[in-house]
């Protein structure tokens, strides 16, 4: 397939930002500790035991998303971060008569508890659902989540403007060279431009990703790198097929932290919860 930004210039619409929230700041610092990992891509590759800490409950659906961090007990590193998306929340995914749900590309912000602050580069996540897909055509007009995992904040996040001729240095002032990974891309001018969101960089080439079912994408906003995001498909959510993959990374880093180097799909048989999460966290200096 040609190079995604070869073709003629199309605006990825992934919308603006519409922010609910369900908690206040003492809710995320005193959520209960959970003693015992969930089963977890991390709980499978390591005997290491982990403490894991939940952020408070957002309504999706009929059901709720939560995130969650689980820490090593050794030396209190990340193992693993992300989503838990009860099996009620795919259920009623419509706008009409449910407040739960957005209307068509906007974000559901999932705070962090503080300790994945406090041991990540991550601030929040933005869930969004597209039930009509985005362009371009023929490649994410699928049913699918967006799950950006945001490195500023929501303050920050929301100041992020439309595109226009004036804000346009801001957002094609790319990272520097070697602080994106060498085999993403994304193409001058308006198109990938998101209000409330930024630039968004997908990958060279994406015969691999087709027919679309996930995806790992990066983001970038005046010089900087703001988020990394799996895009996702309902149908392969509902799947219950289970995923683990690396995905490129920069040469180098802006902020010294733990990052991760793994994006993780997978389905709980007794509680039917899915979790979307990251994992293979490296230290970078």
């Amino acid at each position: 397939m040609e190079n995604l930004f070869r073709m003629p210039k199309k605006i990825i619409v992934l919308g603006s930002l519409l922010f609910l929230f369900s908690c206040s700041q003492d809710e995320m610092v005193n959520n209960d500790l959970q003693e015992s990992a969930p089963l977890s891509f991390t709980a499978k590759m390591s005997s290491d035991k982990v403490n894991v800490f939940k952020g408070p409950q957002v309504a999706l659906g009929y059901g709720k998303v939560r995130s969650w961090i689980s820490l090593n007990q050794k030396n209190g590193l990340p193992s693993e971060i992300g989503l838990e998306i009860t099996p009620e929340a795919f259920k009623n995914l419509t706008t009409e008569n449910n407040k739960t749900i957005p209307p068509d590309h906007k974000t559901i912000v999932v705070p962090l508890h503080l300790k994945a602050k406090q041991s990540t580069p991550f601030d929040h996540i933005g869930l969004n659902w597209n039930p009509n897909g985005h362009v371009p055509q023929g490649v994410f007009d699928v049913p699918h989540f967006d799950i950006h995992f945001y490195m500023i904040s929501v303050e920050e996040q929301m100041a992020i403007p439309a595109w226009s001729p004036e804000t346009d240095a801001a957002f094609n002032l790319y990272p520097p060279m070697g602080y994106m990974p060498a085999d993403y891309g994304t193409p001058p001018g308006p198109a990938t431009a998101e209000p409330q969101m930024g630039k968004h960089w997908l990958p060279n080439n994406l015969g691999p990703y087709l027919p679309f079912s996930k995806i790992m994408i990066y983001g970038s906003y005046n010089g900087k790198l703001i988020f990394v995001e799996p895009m996702i498909t309902l149908d392969y959510l509902l799947s219950n097929v289970d995923f683990s993959m690396d995905y490129s990374q920069p040469e180098l880093f802006a902020k010294a932290g733990n990052y991760p180097t793994k994006y993780n799909i997978y389905h709980d048989a007794t509680t039917g919860n899915t979790y979307v999460t990251l994992s293979g966290f490296v230290t970078q200096n």
